[in-house]
């Protein structure tokens, strides 16, 4: 089952999530609801603390009946990892998290760092916005895109190891990648539609990035 998670960073440009809306379950954490708004759909639940979603938005979520599922502000858990819990709560093995991406570099982080609890908890996915898509991978990753479209690999372990991809215009073959030396996996170019990396040992950040 497939899970779109909405967190609450801006989004100026909405054409990018219809491949990932179709035939999935929504999520809307707290200032989230916003995009649901936008793009005329209605969420299966809304999560979070609400101190942040408009009030006016959410009334209209409650006129439509949407589940909600509220926490106080003081808690350990941020919106968007309540989000994901509901969405696995629900049976979902595969989370495109969309609004995680903002000014907030704390925020984003975090949730870039999600990706790896989500891949430790089997489940497949990603952090997308207009520009980016974001993925921590273990084993393999299948790049679809288009040519010229940037790539770029960089290390969540200390050491990545037996690195090796294919179709992207640098090549690695059984390449080595740390944490604290030089970032030599930024910024690679996609030769085609697609791109595939492989790796042997360790957690990999893939990020598929357009200027």
């Amino acid at each position: 089952m497939k899970a779109v998670v909405f967190g609450g960073a801006e989004i100026s440009n909405y054409n990018f999530c219809n491949e990932y809306i179709k035939n999935s379950i929504i999520v809307c954490c707290d200032s989230g609801v916003q995009h649901a708004f936008k793009l005329g759909i209605i969420p299966d639940v809304i999560v979070g603390d609400f101190d942040s979603a408009d009030v006016c938005t959410i009334d209209y979520f409650k006129g439509k009946n949407v589940p909600f599922k509220t926490y106080p502000t003081h808690k350990d858990e941020t919106d968007i990892e309540l989000g994901l819990d509901a969405a696995m709560e629900m049976g979902a093995t595969d989370i495109t998290i969309i609004g995680g991406i903002g000014s907030r570099m704390d925020h984003t982080m975090a949730n870039c760092h999600l990706l790896l609890y989500l891949l430790k908890n089997g489940i497949n996915a990603r952090m997308v916005n207009e520009n980016n898509e974001i993925q921590v991978i273990d084993k393999k990753a299948e790049l679809l895109g288009k040519s010229g479209d940037l790539v770029s690999l960089i290390p969540l372990s200390l050491e990545v190891r037996g690195i090796t991809t294919r179709g992207l215009e640098y090549p690695l073959n059984n390449a080595v990648l740390t944490l604290d030396d030089r970032l030599i996996g930024v910024s690679n170019v996609m030769l085609d539609t697609t791109a595939e990396i492989t790796l042997e040992e360790g957690y990999l950040y893939v990020m598929r990035c357009i200027d």
